[in-house]
């Protein structure tokens, strides 16, 4: 996020990409995928073993060498309800994950960002790239913390970010071999 949204070049390389989309539009991603030859079922969590229940949670492609993940979210209830799914392919095994972020307002989470050439697009908020990225640890994201300081952000809303994310659960709903 902080590298789209200032135009920098962060100087290293990325390898992967993760993209939140609604779980209403995730037949638009596949159908998309489809039709640029990218749709592998393999890939697919809809098509996994232990989704007997055939809830989405998301699909995964392979773009120019670089895993792109499309990940369903959802609010219900007062609460954000992220999914994604590991896969045997990529992670040796498959598991159907969903995370629950309870308290949270979807405006903290995403907006429309006008990049430097003007296009506009649906992102993180720099202060829910920045909180999870801190609590990730990693030195990697290092760089990309110290952008989103030079970008800028909103301490309050990083404030009640911070707070949700501490709150957050995961659950692996589903498991296989």
């Amino acid at each position: 996020m902080p590298w789209v949204a200032s135009g920098r070049d962060s100087g290293r390389l990325h390898g992967d990409v993760d993209l939140s989309v609604r779980l209403d539009d995730m037949s638009f991603v596949r159908t998309w995928l489809a039709a640029a030859g990218l749709h592998d079922p393999a890939f697919d969590s809809l098509e996994l073993p232990c989704n007997d229940q055939h809830g989405d949670f998301g699909v995964h492609a392979v773009v120019d060498g670089v895993l792109v993940s499309f990940c369903p979210f959802y609010f219900e209830g007062g609460e954000l309800r992220q999914r994604n799914a590991a896969l045997v392919a990529i992670d040796g095994f498959d598991a159907l994950l969903e995370a629950v972020i309870p308290g949270v307002e979807e405006g903290d989470l995403f907006e429309g960002r006008a990049l430097p050439g003007g296009t506009v697009v649906g992102c993180a908020t720099p202060e829910s790239v920045r909180a999870a990225k801190v609590a990730s640890g990693r030195e990697k994201d290092a760089l990309d913390i110290a952008e989103i300081d030079r970008i800028g952000y909103d301490p309050a809303r990083y404030a009640r970010v911070t707070a949700a994310y501490e709150a957050m659960r995961i659950a692996c709903v589903a498991y296989g071999e």
